[in-house]
């Protein structure tokens, strides 16, 4: 019983861990579609996203939201910059004016959602192969 245990620990954390570089992928590849700089200025309170992202070459947190050229918004964080926003909550991507992307994991698969009216509103494009989760809705 304790083997098995140990097991399913086992293996659940391999999961994450597997998960958490698919995250730190997909974010990077989001942001940098978006931009069209070398390095990408982002603000974010969540200490767990940046400590995912802290080693990566095109990303750059910044102290402030006024200096990022994006936000990364959890539902804790709620920042009053005018900025673009990436949720990683579906609801909250739905509800938020600000929002232009949203990634989050659904049945064991991630899943990406651009606004196309939203990436408008701030002059973006998405490029690359994101551009087919451009949504008109």
């Amino acid at each position: 019983m304790k083997k098995l245990i140990f097991a399913l620990l086992f293996i659940t954390t391999i999961v994450q861990a597997e998960n958490s570089q698919w995250e730190k992928l997909i974010i990077e590849k989001i942001l940098t579609s978006l931009s069209h700089q070398p390095k990408v200025n982002v603000y974010t309170d969540d200490t767990k996203l940046k400590a995912k992202l802290a080693l990566e070459n095109h990303i750059h947190f910044t102290q402030s939201c006024v200096d990022a050229d994006f936000i990364l918004s959890t539902l804790s964080d709620k920042p009053k910059c005018n900025k673009p926003k990436i949720v990683f909550n579906y609801r909250e991507y739905l509800h938020s004016p600000k929002a232009i992307a949203v990634f989050f994991w659904q049945k064991g698969r991630p899943t990406i959602r651009f606004s196309s009216k939203r990436l408008h509103q701030f002059g973006l494009n998405v490029t690359g192969e994101l551009s087919k989760f451009v949504s008109s809705k």
